[in-house]
């Protein structure tokens, strides 16, 4: 549990969430207890504020700075798995009982992930020493090509080329996301999806975030979506990949 780890006992830096005001490592604990709610949590005002606090105060010990990245590190993991359906209640509990050997294996896993990338660039890097080969291949070795590559023409690749650096690709500005307001919480959305499903058996996606314009309201929508899969109050429905997704009324 978290009191097994003292996080920057001496630290004056305090999280400020609606009536709530106090140490990151009490904030913690009472969502561990469910007295506050992680949907409550934005964890990017927190380090916002936080990159604050270390700025003011730069002789900020080496202990409050990794007591700080391990609890933030929690919050965003009872957070990523609180957005993710589970009807299985032993694992929801198990999930709460997260500690300090969860990040000690996170930072193994790291390491070796690190190893594999300096291999891989060390592999690209030699890779640039060798001259693309501008000879046609010999009509010996012509025989291993598998039999679609026989069929296409320079001409072919040349056209297919030509049609994706032209086209444009739609991206996402994470801070214009962040920047947008928000209109309405979780729970709000989860009352109004349980009012249309009490008039109709089944709905779909796009007819319920169908008048929503800002990808926010989208968003908060389909985490509804998955709060109630998650209490088992609906069921959902996709047959086929990037299909229309069904929703359906669980409550009798």
């Amino acid at each position: 549990m978290i009191n097994s780890y003292q996080i920057g006992s001496n630290s004056n830096f305090n999280v400020e969430i609606n009536d709530f005001i106090g140490p990151i490592s009490i904030l913690m604990e009472l969502i561990q207890k469910k007295k506050i709610s992680i949907y409550e949590i934005r964890l990017s005002s927190i380090i916002k504020d936080f990159l604050k606090y270390l700025k003011k105060n730069k002789e900020v010990i080496l202990e409050e700075l990794s007591g700080f990245l391990y609890v933030a590190s929690l919050l965003l993991e009872i957070k990523a798995k609180s957005l993710i359906p589970s009807n299985n209640n032993e694992d929801a509990a198990s999930n709460d009982n997260v500690d300090l050997e969860v990040l000690k294996q996170r930072e193994q896993e790291y390491k070796i992930f690190r190893e594999v990338s300096d291999y891989f660039s060390e592999l690209i890097e030699n890779e640039n020493i060798y001259l693309v080969r501008e000879a046609p291949l010999e009509e010996q070795f012509l025989g291993f090509f598998p039999e679609i590559f026989k069929s296409i023409k320079i001409s072919d690749i040349y056209n297919l080329a030509s049609k994706l650096l032209i086209s444009k690709e739609e991206k996402v500005s994470i801070a214009a996301f962040y920047r947008e307001k928000i209109t309405k919480t979780i729970f709000q959305e989860i009352d109004r999806i349980k009012v249309i499903l009490n008039k109709r058996k089944d709905i779909t996606f796009k007819e319920l975030a169908g008048s929503y314009s800002n990808l926010i309201d989208i968003v908060i929508c389909f985490l509804s979506i998955l709060e109630l899969y998650k209490n088992e109050e609906i069921d959902i429905e996709q047959f086929e990949l990037f299909g229309e997704i069904l929703i359906k009324n669980m409550v009798a």
